[in-house]
This record gives structure tokens, C-alpha cells and sequence, in this order.
């Protein structure tokens, strides 16, 4: 189904200190309620980088309500005059849950972009790189979530304050911080493990070794869901953005959520 043949509409949800959470809402055609998928973008990334703009009309041209966004932490780079701190505290993972929870919270309450074709007892999370690692979280935290799919996501990188090394910049503290202070909360394995979902993890085999060795732990101590390593794969399915187009890898990825998701919400 292409682009052409959705429909899309924006939508804009206002945060407090000035932050919101922009996004669409794409739907294929038909008045018979949805199933839900909630798409976050990875931390370096945006609704609109390289191939989620594809992906997200994929995704719903398979017969899902699909909602993509960019996280809080997109519109404090371009707030002027907001407090350094305030913005350094958007890019915290304790930040992420909170705007996932604000999109939860819309959907439910039908304030979201042609709501009545969103079947809320049927809603999926699909996140890619730290994203993943969240939604993990979220999926742990709300049993309404009825399937999760991560793509090559696991634990960011934790700032390191070493000596001699540069001072950590205000974000870079902040989410070090917020990743100390929460330290139980955040322990992806033991989530995984209370996660009521269904869930499938893709990584791909080329990704970078601290994310390898964590797929391999998910796979040791949450053994109940399903897993998928793709062959060849980076980080980012071998795709750049500005976007130049699909690969064998990311269709692979794209057409085993598709599959999954069917299988589990359809």
C-alpha cells in the first residue's frame, strides 16, 4: 500500500516548560478500528530520520493505526532561551518514559488524530536502539501493552567521568545521573523477564559488541519470547539518513514485525 493511499494527520501534544511531542498518525483505508503500534526513534534519531518515514507507512499499509513521534528531548534543542538544565533533563531515559506514557495517555483517551479507528485493547510498542531499551521498560510497566518489538536496542552507553577526561557536558551528566538513581528500574534483563507481552527482539549481527553480549543475556534469562538475528546487519540495517533507500536487512526486519505483529493482534 503506498503513502498515497493512507491517511495522515499531525498532531502536537504540549508538554510542561515549553517541551511537546510532535508527531502523525497514519491509517490505511477502512472504518473498522486498528490495531495500535507506538514507534519511537532511537536517541541520536527523529520521527522523520532515514527510514522511519517508510517504515511507519509500511507498518500501516499492513493494517495498523500507527503512531510515530519525536521525543521531548527534539523540541528543547529548539527552544530558545530554555534553562540548560531543563533541556539536559529531556534527554534522560526517565524523560523517554514519561513521553511515552503522555503518548499512551492521548491514545487512550481518544485525543490522538482519528482515535476512533484505534483499537485500544490492541496496542503494540516498537522501538529501535536506546528506544528499545524503553519500550522494555514501558512493556514491564503496562500489562495494556500486548506486544513489544525491539529493534537492536538494549542499554545506551553510560557517560564516563573518568580522570583526565574532558568534564561531562550537562546531558551527558543528566543521563548519568538518571541512570544511577535508577538502577534497579532500569535493569533491562530483569524487565524482559516481567514483560506479559509478546515480544520479539531483532539485532542485527554487525551491531556493536555491548549490544550483541546484551541480546545474548535477553536471550539467557527471558527465554519465553522470541528472538531474531539478522545476518550482516548494523546498527541502522545498513541505512543512512538523509535515506537512500531500503535494504535487504531492513526489509527483513520490517516484514518479521509485520508478521509478528499480525500473529499477535490481528
Amino acid at each position: 500500500m503506498s503513502e498515497e493511499t493512507l491517511t495522515i494527520e499531525h498532531f502536537k501534544l504540549p508538554l510542561e516548560n515549553g517541551l511537546n511531542l510532535e508527531g502523525e498518525v497514519r491509517v490505511p483505508a477502512g472504518t473498522a478500528p486498528k490495531p495500535v503500534i507506538l514507534i519511537s526513534h532511537g536517541f541520536r534519531g527523529h520521527k522523520d530520520w532515514a527510514f522511519w518515514p517508510e517504515v511507519s507507512g509500511r507498518l500501516a499499509g499492513s493494517g495498523f493505526y500507527t503512531v510515530s513521534f519525536n521525543f521531548s528531548r527534539i523540541a528543547a534543542r529548539n527552544i530558545d532561551g530554555i534553562n540548560p538544565e531543563e533541556a539536559a533533563e529531556a534527554a534522560t531515559l526517565s524523560r523517554e518514559l514519561l513521553d511515552l506514557e503522555q503518548v499512551l495517555n492521548s491514545l487512550k483517551e481518544g485525543s490522538l488524530p482519528l482515535a476512533g479507528l484505534a483499537d485500544t485493547e490492541r496496542i503494540a510498542v516498537l522501538g529501535h536502539s536506546r528506544a528499545g531499551g524503553s519500550n522494555i521498560l514501558f512493556a514491564a510497566e503496562h500489562p495494556e501493552v500486548k506486544a513489544l518489538v525491539v529493534w537492536n536496542g538494549g542499554s545506551a552507553p553510560q557517560p564516563q567521568q573518568d580522570e583526565g577526561a574532558p568534564a561531562l557536558t550537562p546531558q551527558e551528566r543528566a543521563i548519568r545521573e538518571d541512570q544511577q538513581r535508577n538502577k534497579e528500574r532500569f535493569n533491562l534483563e530483569d524487565a524482559l523477564g516481567r514483560v506479559s507481552a509478546a515480544a520479539l527482539l531483532i539485532q542485527g549481527d554487525q551491531d556493536r559488541e555491548a549490544l550483541l553480549l546484551q541480546h545474548a543475556g535477553f536471550r539467557e534469562q527471558a527465554p519465553q519470547h522470541r528472538y531474531l538475528s539478522i545476518r550482516g546487519a548494523d546498527h541502522t540495517f545498513g541505512t543512512v539518513d538523509p535515506y537512500e533507500g531500503s535494504t535487504s536487512a531492513l526489509n527483513e526486519a520490517v516484514a518479521s514485525t509485520i508478521a509478528f505483529l499480525q500473529e499477535k493482534l490481528v
